[in-house]
């Protein structure tokens, strides 16, 4: 750092004595090394102390003016007065570059360490499944909060930078736990029929035990599948034994004609009658009655459908 310096003024009518011009190069000198980089904890600490310098100048050569009296000092005062202005200029916009150059650095590091955790977590996983679980269980914007949380009450770069890593660090670690134990449980499910679980992803998201929920997604498929066979074999025997009856159908008949009742007496002859019922219903209530008939009866028994 430049060595302080400092405006003398000391007047009556006339200027006794003053090292304007000197303390006007010694000024120039001064404000040409002000701190330009901002990268270390030290840059920022050197250009918040030339904050303070730059105040401190400005106020002594503005108490200097102000106590010089009388005399044809226009000429110095307005030096003066132009070179403390050039101090408070220089002031304020050195503070205004300190605190958004740190906000800028400040805001990388975040960024650097959110990108660098995205770029892990999206070549991690091997398949969308997991994926999609992950970001259950660890979602991007949690990340995000988590990383900027720990940069929070963080005065110096140096420090701001290891709280970031360490929570990278934590952060990439447990994302490469939860993917090898989502992609194990995901192992589970494609093991067996991976069609029973439609829901993958909440399963492997989730803590639940795998084993008893895939043993009765299996048990209730093959439950399935035997009704489905059931029911076909039923559908087809009634198809069947309709198509036997239709087939033996023989044509009658169907007009006004009705059978004259003949009294039976005991020890009459043995007769053949013909029955005919009146039935509304499905065909299939139709195939029904007339098989229980059929096993009363005999099989001498013709269904046909009237119009």
């Amino acid at each position: 750092m430049t060595e302080k310096f400092e405006l003398i003024l000391s007047t009556e009518s006339k200027v006794l004595t003053t090292n304007i011009a000197d303390f006007e190069k010694q000024a120039n000198e001064f404000i040409s090394t002000l701190t330009s980089n901002f990268e270390t904890d030290d840059d920022f600490l050197a250009a918040k102390e030339e904050v303070k310098i730059l105040k401190e100048l400005e106020d002594k050569t503005r108490l200097a003016i102000k106590n010089a009296v009388g005399g044809d000092i226009k000429k110095l005062i307005e030096t003066a007065e132009s070179i403390a202005e050039r101090f408070r200029q220089e002031r304020l916009a050195r503070d205004k570059l300190v605190k958004n150059k740190e906000s800028e650095v400040k805001a990388k590091i975040v960024n650097d360490a959110i990108a660098e955790i995205s770029d892990i977590r999206h070549k991690l996983p091997k398949t969308s499944d997991i994926s999609l679980a992950l970001e259950e269980n660890i979602p991007k914007h949690k990340i995000a909060s988590r990383i900027e949380e720990s940069a929070k009450r963080k005065s110096t770069i140096s420090g701001l930078t290891k709280a970031v890593n360490a929570e990278k660090t934590l952060i990439i670690s447990e994302i490469t736990i939860e993917v090898a134990r989502l992609t194990e449980r995901l192992e589970q499910l494609t093991a067996k029929s991976s069609y029973l679980f439609p829901d993958a992803i909440k399963l492997i998201a989730s803590e639940e035990d795998l084993a008893p929920i895939i043993k009765q997604r299996i048990d209730d498929e093959q439950k399935r599948e035997l009704e489905i066979k059931a029911k076909a074999q039923e559908e087809e025997k009634v198809k069947a034994e309709t198509q036997a009856v239709q087939s033996s159908c023989k044509e009658k008949d169907m007009g006004s004609e009705t059978l004259k009742a003949q009294e039976l007496s005991p020890g009459d002859a043995i007769e053949h009658f013909e029955v005919r019922i009146a039935f509304s219903g499905t065909l299939n209530d139709a195939v029904s009655f007339a098989r229980k008939i059929k096993e009363q009866y005999g099989d001498n028994v013709t269904l046909k459908k009237v119009n």
